[in-house]
């Protein structure tokens, strides 16, 4: 069977990569997004095969139609992620059996990823593939396979200190177990 290259295949792979745990949710929110801005300039036969894509000439078509809205710097990350994501996809297509991340704590995070109930597996591709533009998008939370809970206006820029905070008032909403769900406490 021939290997698929295109940028089909590779849309799959991004979906798929940090569902796996292969990739970290939000090194793939960054390396999409990269993605989503040059992809656009890329030529039909590039998207056939993206092992085509000559990265410096796609990244000087795209500053080229966007000229001076685009500063050197965002578009050296732009080309940072996207050939880090184009390498990745690559790399497994070649050989996904033998595809490792290069770094340990990946593993990890696979390992526990893959023993998350489905709910949670879909809320976090979701999440991933589809972050929210500001802080009055809504985030979607599955805390049982039949509920889910949302939540609203978290800031972009939140710190873990503040996210314990919220964390905290969450907490002591929760009703002390009762032996059962749903039970009131004595």
């Amino acid at each position: 069977m021939a290997k698929d290259y295109s940028e089909a295949s590779f849309s799959s792979f991004m979906r798929q990569s940090v569902v796996s745990g292969i990739i970290k949710p939000a090194t793939l929110r960054s390396r999409k997004l990269a993605a989503e801005q040059l992809m656009v300039e890329l030529k039909s036969h590039e998207r056939q095969d993206l092992r085509l894509v000559d990265l410096d000439e796609l990244c000087a078509r795209f500053h080229k139609l966007e000229g001076s809205s685009i500063r050197p710097e965002s578009m050296d990350v732009y080309k940072s992620r996207f050939g880090d994501a184009l390498r990745d996809f690559i790399a497994w297509t070649d050989d996904p059996k033998s595809f490792s991340p290069t770094d340990s704590e990946h593993k990890a995070l696979r390992e526990q990823l893959e023993s998350e109930p489905d709910g949670h597996k879909r809320a976090r591709e979701e999440l991933a593939l589809n972050p929210p533009r500001n802080p009055h998008q809504i985030f979607p939370v599955p805390i049982r396979e039949d509920l889910v809970v949302y939540v609203q206006n978290v800031p972009l820029d939140m710190t873990p200190r503040e996210a314990d905070k919220i964390a905290a008032v969450v907490r002591a909403l929760a009703v002390p177990d009762a032996g059962g769900k749903g039970e009131e406490p004595a």
